[in-house]
């Protein structure tokens, strides 16, 4: 059986992905380069991020689906599984735990949903040190900081 090239496989995620999830998650392609997407993420709903919109890039290497695109936040977010410079801290996305054509984009999206409604906070290897630790001692500090940024940064109009 013939495998499908990396493009393919791009095309057919970013088809399904702007099928399943929108209007809340959309990507397009940057400058018609397959392997290059900007995508829109609209906050969820009873979070700090409600209504704020925030943009990621994602990066496909040559050998998707054999290895996890490289998706970062270019909209500031204030999140204990996003670091300063907008990489995401997803088990998912590490090569060691990638699963080949197991993870279309779409389900790589929704996580990412799921770990802005309920951060990862007990994984010293995913998070970022001192937002984890205010989330969990003071989480409405923490969610007062999130939204100010989600405000600031995404645009949120509450």
């Amino acid at each position: 059986m013939a495998r499908r090239s990396p493009s393919k496989h791009i095309r057919t995620d970013l088809k399904y992905l702007n099928r399943d999830l929108s209007p809340n998650i959309t990507a397009v392609t940057v400058d018609y380069d397959i392997f290059r997407w900007e995508a829109t993420l609209i906050g969820p709903v009873n979070t700090p991020y409600e209504g704020g919109v925030f943009k990621l890039r994602l990066s496909f290497p040559p050998d998707y689906p054999r290895s996890p695109p490289k998706v970062v936040f270019i909209t500031r977010i204030c999140h204990p599984n996003v670091s300063d410079s907008g990489g995401i801290y997803l088990k998912v996305l590490r090569t060691d735990r990638w699963i080949p054509t197991a993870l279309p984009i779409v389900t790589l999206f929704k996580g990412l949903v799921e770990k802005l409604i309920e951060p990862e906070v007990n994984d010293e290897e995913q998070t970022i040190e001192y937002l984890a630790n205010l989330y969990k001692s003071d989480r409405r500090r923490f969610e007062a900081m999130a939204r100010e940024m989600t405000i600031q940064y995404a645009g949120r109009g509450n």
